[in-house]
C-alpha cells in the first residue's frame, strides 16, 4: 500500500500508512519498507520524518548494514533541504562500502543546493577511490558547474566525460551545457552545441533554454534564429513568441516586436491564462 501510494504521487497517504504500521505492536518496518517510504518523505518534503526514520534505522541497526538504505537517506536528506545531514550519512559509510550510488547521491545533493565547490571536490575524491563516474554522475557535476558559475570547469568535465570516459552525452548533458554557456554569456558557443546535437535526440527544450539566454543577454539576432528552430518542432506555445517579442522590444525594434505578436494571433497560438492564487483560494 505504501509503495502504491508513493508511485501514485499520493505521498501524504503513504506516510499515513507508514505511521499506522509503526503504531501496531509486533509489526516493524524492514529495509524494504524504508526504501519504499523514503521517496514519499522527500517528495512530501518533511525533514522531521526523514530524521525519525534515520534514527529508527540506527536504533535497529539495519541502516548501517544496508548500503541501499544509507544511499537513500543521503538522497532523502538532500531533497528535504538538509545537506548537512546528507553529508553526515555519507561520511558514516565506511570508505570500502561506498559505491557509485553513494558518491553520485551526495554529489547530486551538493549540485542541487548550488554548492559547486563541494560537488567537484567529491568528484575528485571519487576518482581517487578508482570509481568510474556514469552519465548521472557527470550530469550532477555539470549542473553544479552551471549553477555555480564554473563555466571553464564545466567545459572540462564535459570533455572528460566524452574523451576519457567514452560516455555519449544525452539530451540532458547537452541542455546543461547550453544553460551553463548561456548563463556565462557565451551564446555563440551555446548555439554551436545546440546545432551539433544529433537530430534524433534534439528537442524543443534545449532551444528554449537558449532562447531564454538570448532574452537575458538581449541578443535579438540569435533569438530570431532560435525561434525559427523552435517553430520547426513546435508552433503552438505562446511563450516562445512572447519571449522573442520582448527581446526585440528590449533592443528598440518595436515594429518587429509587433509583427511577432501579430503572427502569434494569426496562428491562433494558445495563450495560457494566468492564475490568481487569492481567487483560487477564496
Amino acid at each position: 500500500m505504501i509503495d502504491g501510494y508513493t508511485r501514485g504521487n499520493r505521498y501524504a497517504e503513504a506516510l499515513r500508512f507508514f505511521s499506522g504500521m509503526m503504531s501496531i505492536d509486533g509489526l516493524k518496518p524492514t529495509d524494504i519498507t524504508i526504501l519504499t517510504v523514503l521517496p514519499a518523505v522527500y517528495n512530501f518534503g518533511d525533514l522531521s520524518i526523514c530524521q525519525s526514520i534515520h534514527a529508527y534505522g540506527e536504533k535497529t541497526g539495519f541502516s548501517a548494514s544496508d548500503i541501499r538504505v544509507m544511499n537513500s537517506l543521503i538522497d532523502a536528506y538532500a531533497k528535504c533541504g538538509c545537506m548537512k545531514n546528507a553529508y553526515k550519512v555519507f561520511q558514516e559509510i565506511h570508505t570500502k562500502r561506498k559505491n557509485l550510488v553513494s558518491w553520485t547521491s551526495v554529489i547530486s545533493g551538493f549540485a542541487m543546493h548550488g554548492m559547486a565547490k563541494e560537488a567537484l571536490e567529491l568528484f575528485e575524491g571519487m576518482e581517487e577511490e578508482n570509481l568510474r563516474a556514469n552519465q548521472i554522475t557527470f550530469l550532477s557535476v555539470l549542473n553544479a558547474c552551471s549553477h555555480g558559475g564554473l563555466m571553464k570547469e564545466g567545459v572540462g568535465f564535459f570533455k572528460k566525460m566524452v574523451d576519457e570516459y567514452h560516455i555519449t552525452p544525452n539530451i540532458k548533458h547537452y541542455g546543461c551545457m547550453i544553460d551553463m554557456l548561456g548563463r556565462a554569456g557565451m551564446l555563440e558557443e551555446a548555439e554551436k552545441i545546440a546545432l551539433d546535437i544529433p537530430s534524433e535526440m534534439v528537442n524543443v527544450v534545449v532551444w528554449r533554454i537558449l532562447l531564454g539566454a538570448c532574452s537575458f543577454h538581449g541578443n535579438a539576432e540569435m533569438g530570431e534564429r532560435v525561434l525559427r528552430k523552435i517553430l520547426k518542432i513546435e508552433r503552438g506555445y505562446a511563450g516562445d513568441y512572447v519571449l522573442l517579442s520582448n527581446i526585440l522590444t528590449g533592443v528598440g525594434r518595436f515594429g518587429e516586436a509587433g509583427e511577432v505578436r501579430t503572427l502569434m494571433d494569426e496562428m491562433n497560438v494558445l495563450k495560457v491564462p494566468g492564475l490568481c492564487f487569492i481567487n483560487s483560494v477564496f
